[in-house]
């Protein structure tokens, strides 16, 4: 069986005390107030002959965006704009205005619709009273809110109903607390304090709940309680970063335990300055076998307070085919002031990628001004560490710039705040 809709309320037609402009009360028995957009009369919603209780000045007012009396559905609930204010606020000698229409629904009571810079918020008033849990928090049915700025806000204008008495020139001392989407806001006057919880909307949503022309005013930087993009994927690409990168560690062991890995050569020889004799030494032909694939070639030295630089070819004892490489070494110590030091080490490798299979021999030409002993070791087919951490590096690159735009994100909302990030990371609320 269909749930029939709520019937449509009541309306209460009169005119302005003050100009006689058309006015309309559509929470009667409910509304304390009625504000006239013509004149700026303020009637009491309460008086049978709905005094005048104050005026105001309605020059250069921008009519708002969402009219009067216009209905729509918001969270699956019938509302309708019934009042509307501008509010404002100075800081540092700018100052900054938003937008609040009161809804009402017979059954649900009052919501505020709040409008600034196009981030538009859905809030009504807190079920019991928050606590503040620290000096910069609040707590909220088991949430915790981030302090997010004070500012004295001032009633600019006012038009429709309310349920309370509201004229241009009131104040309050307004306490915004933030965990996205959500904000909890506390509003102090020297009679009372109040609080009030909201939802974040776009304005595309508010549009289209209200079934608007055009398009909603655009969003400008970084809502207050706007929900980060980032967030809900946070999870998601620390997961396949993990995924990523235990595959590619895993690859690269596949591959260890496939390769080779076989000593071909391990020969030692001396060197002497003085000593053309050892300016050049030539092994044995030697067997490069299996596959194409490389070769690592490491040099050991006892050089020590001086550098040797050593040229190497590998030819192919077949095709006279060859591969000329030089690896240098320099080893240096001693004691200063600040303690022991070393600069270097006596040793290096070198890799020969896609060596073919075959019989080689290898010539060593050394060069250096002390004397030295020197070892060199061939060693076939053997996996390098090099390409899994480019891997890993590359498999990090989309996470860094995920992570960079989430933090930056953050930084734009609180760069707005009475407690601006200052490039440090980020630790909203919404975070995972």
């Amino acid at each position: 069986m269909a749930l029939k809709p709520p019937p449509p309320p009541s309306v209460t037609a009169l005119a302005c005390r003050n100009c006689g402009a058309p006015l309309e009360i559509r929470a009667p028995g409910r509304s304390v107030v009625v504000a006239c957009g013509a004149c700026g009369a303020v009637l009491d919603a309460q008086d049978p002959q709905y005094a005048i209780i104050a005026r105001y000045e309605t020059k250069n007012v921008v009519a708002p965006a969402i009219p009067l009396g216009i209905r729509g559905r918001l969270k699956g609930e019938p509302w309708q704009v019934i009042g509307y204010q501008v509010r404002r606020t100075k800081i540092a000698e700018a100052t900054y205005s938003w937008l609040e229409y009161l809804l009402h629904n017979p059954a649900q009571g009052f919501r505020w619709l709040v409008e600034s810079n196009g981030h538009w918020t859905l809030a009504k008033t807190a079920a019991g009273v928050p606590s503040t849990v620290a000096e910069r928090e609040a707590e909220y049915l088991g949430e915790r809110y981030r302090h997010f700025q004070t500012a004295k806000a001032e009633t600019a204008y006012v038009v429709g109903e309310f349920p309370w008495i509201v004229k241009a020139g009131d104040t309050a001392v307004v306490d915004d607390f933030v965990h996205p989407p959500l904000t909890l806001t506390r509003e102090r006057t020297d009679q009372d304090t109040t609080w009030s919880v909201g939802e974040y909307l776009t304005g595309d949503a508010v549009w289209k709940a209200f079934t608007l022309p055009g398009a909603p005013p655009a969003a400008v930087g970084v809502g207050p309680a706007q929900p980060s993009p980032y967030s809900p994927r946070s999870r998601t690409m620390v997961l396949m970063l993990a995924a990523f990168v235990t595959a590619a560690v895993l690859i690269h062991l596949v591959f260890s335990m496939l390769s080779q890995q076989r000593l071909v050569l391990d020969q030692a020889w001396e060197f002497n300055p003085n000593a053309s004799a050892t300016a050049t030494a030539m092994t044995e032909p030697f067997v490069l076998g299996g596959r194409t694939s490389n070769v690592l070639a490491e040099i050991s030295t006892t050089v020590a307070q001086s550098w040797a630089y050593f040229t190497l070819t590998l030819v192919d004892a077949e095709t006279d085919a060859s591969r000329t490489f030089g690896r240098e070494v320099s080893y240096y110590f001693g004691r200063d002031s600040d303690g022991a030091w070393t600069e270097g080490v006596p040793w290096d490798r070198a890799w020969l990628p896609s060596v073919p299979a075959g019989r080689y021999v290898l010539i060593v030409e050394p060069e250096g001004p002390q004397a030295f002993n020197y070892r060199v070791r061939l060693t076939r087919d053997v996996p390098r560490p090099l390409f899994v951490w480019l891997a890993i590096g590359v498999l990090c690159l989309p996470p860094i710039v995920f992570w960079w735009r989430k933090a930056r994100f953050e930084l734009l909302r609180w760069s707005e705040s009475d407690h601006p990030m200052s490039g440090q990371s980020s630790s909203s609320d919404d975070d995972e």
